[in-house]
């Protein structure tokens, strides 16, 4: 090999190699919470309810969001729901804010009555949830305002008055 060929290779192999970093650059950083900054920034954040019709998460937009995900198996999760439920329950009824309780259990089978599911928790995964229970508040414009990892205390006054505050803004 001349040393001719030898530079054309390694010129080539250099220019690859700062293509790469380029376009590699060009992707949006994550958020500084290792979550969605907007829902809209992923291509697709499906999730499903027991009757197989798909949600996607990144087009939800127009309401306030709270996207809780959750698992039969993990005990914090299980001892959430029914304070979640009650705290449903007084918001229901309301245009102006939605839930989505997502189990990322395999299957429907050991689950009693979720609003959805996440299949292999790949949408959970999305959203860069690293533990569970996980919850995600999001504005009516998409914006994830923020995330709660662990258990939230769904009976406190002051989650309330802070939901209060965020539907009132």
């Amino acid at each position: 090999m001349t040393t001719r060929s030898l530079l054309t290779a390694i010129f080539a192999v250099a220019l690859v190699a700062a293509g790469t970093v380029w376009i590699k650059s060009l992707v949006p950083p994550e958020s500084p919470t290792g979550s969605l900054q907007f829902l809209s920034a992923a291509p697709e954040l499906p999730i499903f309810d027991r009757a197989g019709a798909k949600t996607d998460l990144s087009k939800e937009k127009g309401k306030l969001f709270i996207i809780h995900f959750w698992a039969t198996w993990c005990p914090p999760c299980i001892e959430e729901i029914p304070a979640l439920s009650k705290f449903w329950d007084k918001y229901r009824t309301r245009g102006d804010i939605e839930l989505f309780a997502v189990s990322v259990d395999k299957d429907w089978k050991t689950i009693d009555d979720p609003l959805f599911r996440d299949p292999n928790a790949a949408t959970a995964k999305r959203f860069g949830t690293t533990q569970y229970p996980e919850t995600y508040v999001v504005n009516d414009k998409g914006r994830v305002l923020f995330r709660v990892q662990g258990g939230v205390d769904w009976s406190d006054p002051d989650v309330r008055a802070r939901i209060d505050q965020l539907l009132a803004s």
